[in-house]
């Protein structure tokens, strides 16, 4: 997927890109899934991500809303 897709695919909370990409939020360090409900963070400060290792790894911490089983 190009740039552009994943910032779609995050505006419209788009369910099916799930698990295909990762968007890391620089403002507040978060990374989610791309369907998540959290409110969509300006572009600019959008990362993405192929693995949630790989935004963990610079990071990152998993979002509270789309990610609790990561949090139990």
């Amino acid at each position: 997927m190009t740039r552009e897709e994943m910032v779609m695919a995050c505006q419209r909370r788009d369910k099916r890109c799930v698990g295909k990409f990762y968007l890391a939020v620089k403002s507040t360090k978060i990374v989610c899934h791309p369907g998540c409900s959290s409110k969509v963070p300006l572009e600019k400060n959008m990362v993405f991500y192929d693995t949630l290792e790989a935004a963990l790894a610079d990071g990152y911490r998993p979002c509270k809303r789309c990610m609790k089983e990561m949090w139990r």
